[in-house]
């Protein structure tokens, strides 16, 4: 076990990607970062760890399984009852929000922000680096040399909520009519609501006639799927590249999804993922559209903030960080943000105060201290200065506002 871990702690070292011995009940025994040990809710592990066993996987046929918003981990069996997760990593770099969005169910409320911390210095990793560090880990446990082909590309989750979008799933089904096909216009005006980044006018026209039928491009019913959602990926990245999506992004989100894909069966499952599919790239064009103004100096600054949201942050240390005297910092700061850095860094605590009242159980005293404000009573003091309304209203609000 001594070696174990003195590889497991060089390998982190080395590379920053997050790392943990658990049991075959999941519990955890060792975590690189440490916080991650003390973050995941044990059942989340406990899961994992079956799912890799239901899977029928072994020390030689490692898993690689992804969920919800593009991440994605890897575990492999080091013996009977000692198993290593490998990550969460993504092939993209994801916002702070994003991060807490996606953990809201597996971390504990109190450790959430550290473990957003932690996670957002992993590094970022394609599915196919990824199989290779897996391989290379198998290897050096194993002393065995295992085909990437030996590593199974997984989706033990699906949380495609699209009721949240507020349109039916069987609008958005082609009809299976064998008349016309789609008509040029509707297309048109999905791939401009991509390209633009406008996901109000996307759910607008998913939710109209597409006039027509897609045409027969296999008689086998699952392989018509298929090809239908290869053909939708094609067509949803290659808008959002013409958006400002770039690349690279827009062929690691397209694989990805394509992947998912692969392992579905019923159409109500299709029809979901291709959904989430076209709303996740419309929203990221539209982030990246936001962010097409920012300097690199400017987008390391909001980086730094962001990772260290939950500690003090003066204007020195930012400018310290970016390379800059805090004057010139400052200037361009307010131009290109178009608020100061203190008042922007208020702001994303305050963002991040409202996600904690939404989503956790956290007290205002722990919220507060979380955020690091001196106090409980400025802390309210500045919520209400930004939102309107104290944190006590806000949280007890009725739930349809």
């Amino acid at each position: 076990m001594d070696q174990l871990i003195t590889i497991c702690s060089r390998m982190y070292t080395l590379q920053r990607l997050p790392l943990s011995l658990v049991d075959g009940k999941g519990r955890y025994l060792h975590s690189w970062p440490e916080t991650y040990q003390h973050s995941i809710r044990p059942e989340m592990s406990a899961l994992v760890i079956q799912d890799f066993i239901l899977q029928g996987r072994d020390p030689l046929h490692p898993l690689i399984s992804l969920i919800n918003k593009g991440f994605f981990f890897g575990v492999l069996q080091i013996h009977p009852d000692l198993y290593l997760i490998i990550g969460l990593v993504s092939p993209y770099r994801h916002s702070r929000q994003e991060l807490m969005e996606m953990c809201v169910e597996t971390v504990f409320p109190e450790q959430m922000q550290r473990f957003c911390d932690d996670a957002m210095q992993a590094p970022v990793l394609t599915l196919q680096q990824m199989r290779a560090y897996v391989a290379v880990l198998t290897q050096l446990f194993s002393g065995e040399n295992i085909p990437e082909d030996n590593i199974l590309f997984d989706d033990i989750e699906s949380r495609e909520n699209t009721s949240e979008k507020n349109f039916s799933t069987m609008q958005f089904r082609q009809r299976e009519d064998l008349g016309e096909h789609t008509k040029l216009g509707y297309e048109n005006a999905f791939r401009q609501a991509i390209r633009i980044g406008r996901s109000d006018l996307l759910m607008k026209a998913l939710a109209s006639s597409a006039g027509g039928s897609v045409g027969v491009m296999s008689l086998n019913e699952l392989r018509q799927r298929k090809f239908m959602f290869i053909s939708l990926a094609t067509l949803v990245s290659r808008a959002a590249m013409e958006g400002g999506l770039p690349e690279e992004t827009a062929y690691l989100l397209s694989d990805l999804y394509c992947q998912k894909m692969d392992m579905l069966q019923s159409q109500s499952d299709f029809d979901r993922l291709s959904i989430g599919m076209a709303m996740d790239f419309c929203d990221k064009v539209a982030k990246n559209k936001l962010s097409e103004h920012v300097s690199p100096i400017i987008r390391k600054a909001l980086n730094y903030i962001s990772v260290h949201l939950h500690e003090p942050i003066s204007v020195e240390d930012l400018a310290a960080h970016c390379g800059l005297c805090r004057r010139s910092l400052s200037i361009r700061f307010k131009k290109e943000m178009g608020l100061g850095i203190v008042d922007y860094i208020q702001q994303e605590k305050i963002t991040e105060a409202r996600f904690l009242l939404d989503h956790t159980n956290l007290s205002l005293p722990q919220i507060s201290a979380h955020l690091n404000y001196s106090s409980q009573s400025y802390f309210t003091v500045q919520f209400k200065k930004i939102i309107g309304e104290t944190p006590e209203r806000y949280r007890n609000r009725p739930k349809n506002n």
